[in-house]
């Protein structure tokens, strides 16, 4: 069965989202893309020949049944953009890239919303929160918990028995090592090494990882 799928943001993770889609679709015709929603571009101008069908409020005004993916790389905007969604009709896939090895499909959990795009691994016992993005080939280790709304950006290894809380912004190329647990609202710059443990609200760079 086809189901209609709308993008919200049409930037450059949108877009790549969109090529996304039409991937999986290769495989096992899935998906039927409307459009993209994006409250700073124009209703009915066009991203890469996919039409803008507007912002929040025309999307909370759609009354027939639509699933959602909310392509935002920034976990605070992603944040907001879920909270000012107010419509049932509304419905929050997860997606996942045919190019994937998602590990143990009996153990691992993974929340409403999320995009796993291609070439991760995962191997068991992985819980992902809602509305977690894993850009391009990433690995997680065993028993790695990450909250809601965070992003991993590509190129990332995480280690075994790792905790991510909310809305953290982990940069591309980051190595986290085993047993690590960082807070909440924490950005990881490129390339940084995690060897101890942070509280939230931080900003960690470096090898080793320092909070600024």
């Amino acid at each position: 069965m086809v189901s209609d799928i709308a993008i919200f943001g049409a930037g450059g993770f949108g877009r790549e989202t969109a090529l996304m889609i039409r991937q999986i679709n290769e495989v096992t015709p899935r998906w039927n893309l409307v459009g993209f929603y994006d409250d700073a571009l124009v209703k009915g101008s066009e991203v890469d020949g996919i039409k803008i069908l507007g912002g929040l409020t025309e999307l909370n005004k759609v009354r027939e049944a639509l699933s959602l993916a909310i392509a935002v790389a920034d976990p605070s905007a992603r944040r907001k953009i879920v909270t000012g969604i107010a419509n049932e009709c509304i419905d929050f896939p997860v997606l996942r890239h045919p190019h994937n090895f998602l590990g143990d499909d009996q153990l691992n959990q993974v929340g409403k919303g999320c995009i796993l795009t291609a070439g991760n691994i995962f191997t068991v016992n992985i819980h992902l929160e809602e509305f977690v993005i894993v850009n391009l080939a990433c690995t997680i280790g065993h028993d790695v918990t990450v909250g809601r709304f965070s992003t991993i950006m590509p190129g990332c290894s995480i280690s075994g028995n790792v905790k991510i809380g909310e809305s953290n912004l982990i940069g591309s190329g980051v190595r986290i090592l085993q047993n690590i647990s960082i807070g909440n609202n924490c950005k990881v710059g490129a390339g940084a090494v995690v060897i101890k443990d942070s509280k939230g609200d931080v900003t960690l760079v470096g090898v080793p990882a320092k909070a600024l």
